[in-house]
């Protein structure tokens, strides 16, 4: 019989064993994304900041207000309510880290002591000019802030406030971003509406680097006409910028159309090429170089991708985000996204620990049971109506067309009056049918009916290309899932539900994609 004191032993040996295992292998006991609570009534999480002298300290911008942390994400509290809102972006002083400055749609707001009381330092002479994106400072004296808008660039000495405004080119640029080079204080790059600009003297002059898709003149001196431009900020296609603090040579521009890199200090740019990489609408460009390989972190529309060298994987894990707005990563190696649906953390790779290689994994059970993914794209180009033999038929009938003549088909009659009578008298005369056949020889070497089909062709790639990234995408992330759930048992109830919710309408947007086709083959093989 087992004596009290034994259980106490073994209850004790237990709970120790446990704490060992969660100490040694945390990455079976936590989420590999964590969704912080902020605030239950506030969403879509815009930027984020830490005190680079306490980790614990975090700063995060909400669409509704703006929050402070002091023990790493555990608790909340709002700062300057009902006064500081829709935030952009927001920068700490790496010398004093109570200097606060947070940019918002309502202008530049700074604080000296750490949040706890603020002050309004800039609100522009219009709508545009008062919404404050992005913001850079230049340490060296006079030490000075400059601050990108939707409307031009702005600049002040921090100790005097007295704004001015950039010319040239960028007067009335719409501005995304601005960064000052970590080694040259005087060195900023700009991405803008109008091109990537570089400046090597704060602006006393600059110079553009890369036109995108703005085909006016290279001249950065010369004032361009707002008025000409397209309104629609969808259309920018510079999106943000990020310099290699390893090797400041090294720049990447997030765009509209995917990722750009220069390895000379901005002189030549290239377009990088990225595998895996299905969305490129670029936002946000973060570059983790802990390791000896550095990686890059990228927020899309459509989530979050990690890339190194030419290869990108998406690092959704289930969570339920998609617009993805600003990274920032502690002294820990965590990563913290800002996204539409709030605040997450993300243990980087390089931190996580090795898992034992003998972990048991059950996914054979339902690798076995589902369809291939090979079969899921099928379905979805059937379904769809973009299969390839649909653009060949279209080519065969237009070659065919040539040995059809067009056909005419004519009926003629001739009426027939005079007056010459004392009644009047007429008549119809003989009727005449006729039929005529041409045809177009030129047709027999080229059709005019080929320029359509080129043209629906092309557009018919483009939406059998869109279907298959989102249909792949939507099968790996619920292949992931599938593999979390069947290791669940660090989960606790309420995860497990979520991704069991997460797993039925990955499911269903598949079946959307496919007409059914998912939970018909899951159908038969129960």
């Amino acid at each position: 019989m087992q004596t009290p004191f034994c259980k106490v032993n073994k209850i004790k040996a237990s709970f120790f064993f446990i704490l060992w295992l969660y100490a040694i292998y945390p990455a079976y006991s936590q989420e590999p994304w964590q969704s912080l609570s902020v605030d239950a009534e506030v969403s879509q999480a815009t930027a984020i900041a830490f005190d680079n002298h306490d980790d614990a300290v975090i700063y995060a911008g909400f669409k509704k207000g703006l929050y402070k942390s002091t023990d790493g994400g555990g608790s909340w509290q709002i700062l300057a309510a009902g006064i500081i809102t829709r935030i952009n972006f927001l920068l700490l002083d790496n010398e004093d880290a109570k200097i606060i400055y947070a940019a918002s749609e309502n202008g530049l707001f700074k604080s000296s002591d750490g949040g706890m009381n603020w002050q309004r330092i800039f609100s522009g002479k219009s709508a545009d000019e008062k919404n404050v994106v992005s913001l850079a400072l230049c340490p060296e004296a006079p030490k000075s802030i400059f601050i990108a808008t939707s409307n031009g660039i702005f600049f002040s000495p921090v100790n005097l406030m007295t704004w001015q405004k950039v010319g040239g080119a960028l007067s009335d640029a719409r501005v995304h971003s601005i960064v000052a080079d970590p080694v040259d204080a005087d060195t900023f790059f700009i991405a803008s509406n109008k091109g990537l600009f570089k400046t090597k003297n704060r602006f006393a002059s600059y110079e553009k680097v890369h036109s995108g898709f703005n085909t006016e003149s290279e001249d950065s001196t010369t004032d361009i006409d707002s008025s000409q431009e397209e309104a629609s900020t969808e259309d920018v296609f510079f999106r943000h910028i990020a310099i290699n603090k390893r090797d400041t040579k090294q720049i990447y521009a997030g765009t509209s159309s995917g990722v750009f890199v220069s390895l000379d200090g901005g002189g030549v740019w290239e377009k990088k090429v990225l595998s895996g990489l299905f969305n490129e609408e670029i936002r946000y460009v973060f570059l983790d170089t802990g390791d000896a390989v550095s990686k890059i972190y990228l927020a899309t529309q459509q989530g979050v991708f990690r890339c190194k060298e030419s290869s990108c994987e998406q690092i959704y894990e289930g969570q339920d985000f998609s617009h993805c707005n600003q990274f920032a990563k502690d002294g820990h190696g965590r990563l913290y996204l800002a996204a539409d649906k709030g605040l997450f953390r993300y243990t980087l790779e390089n931190t996580l620990p090795q898992k034992l290689s003998s972990y048991p994994s059950d996914e054979a059970h339902f690798r076995q049971a589902e369809p291939a993914i090979a079969e899921i794209q099928q379905a979805a180009i059937n379904y769809a109506e973009v299969y390839p033999e649909k653009i060949a038929n279209w080519r065969k009938q237009a070659r065919l067309k040539a040995f059809f003549p067009q056909i005419d088909l004519s009926y003629d009659k001739t009426v027939f009056t005079s007056t010459s009578y004392p009644q009047g008298r007429g008549f119809v005369g003989p009727l005449d049918w006729g039929v005529s056949l041409s045809w177009d020889v030129g047709d027999l070497i080229f059709s005019t009916e080929q320029t359509s089909i080129d043209v629906r062709s092309r557009l018919m790639v483009q939406l059998r290309d869109d279907i298959l990234n989102e249909v792949t995408r939507l099968y790996f992330e619920r292949k992931r899932l599938q593999l979390e759930l069947s290791r669940s048992e660090g989960l606790n109830e309420k995860s497990k539900l979520e991704k069991e919710l997460r797993l039925e309408e990955l499911t269903a947007s598949i079946d959307g994609l496919t007409g059914g086709y998912m939970s018909q083959k899951l159908k038969k093989q129960q």
